[in-house]
């Protein structure tokens, strides 16, 4: 009798234990949550959506910070700052250092109405140039293991 009255007592603690742990928290009495302070948190939780673009570099003026690219027969104006990043073929240059007529990838936001460029990437390398070499070690592997015959290869003919 005493050995079933602790095996039920201590489950019935697990019990209360486990639905006690399960609970969330209360929140403090005093602190009442209004419709103000949820429009607030809604608005800090807002993400930020990061958009692309392949256009040609038109101008970049230094001094208003800002870049002109042609995106799809329409001239479009980005702000950048130092938080950009601005690379030319892997390298890390001054948004100043573009020259204009270049194709760029952009990848920018919206923040207040305006445009600003996250990022401003340009490849001076063109097709022909990456057709020349392989680019990985495996394709060059495959390429002189089996070299192309151009036909059927007869074996004891």
């Amino acid at each position: 009798m005493k050995i079933r009255f602790l095996i039920l007592s201590a489950l019935i603690s697990i019990g209360l234990l486990y639905v006690a742990c399960g609970q969330p928290p209360d929140k403090a009495p005093g602190k009442a949550v209004t419709a103000v302070s949820k429009k607030k948190a809604a608005e800090q939780k807002k993400t930020v959506r990061v958009r692309h673009l392949s256009g040609e570099v038109l101008a970049v003026n230094p001094k208003t910070q800002t870049i002109t690219v042609r995106y799809r027969d329409e001239d479009l104006e980005l702000q950048f700052d130092d938080n950009t990043v601005v690379k030319v073929d892997l390298d890390t240059v001054k948004p100043s250092d573009i020259p204009p007529g270049t194709r760029a990838a952009i990848k920018y936001i919206e923040k207040k109405g305006q445009f600003v460029a996250r990022g401003i990437f340009i490849s001076t390398e063109t097709a022909e140039k990456k057709e020349g070499a392989p680019q990985s070690f495996y394709r060059n592997s495959a390429k002189q293991a089996h070299p192309p015959t151009g036909g059927f290869l007869l074996v004891g003919a």
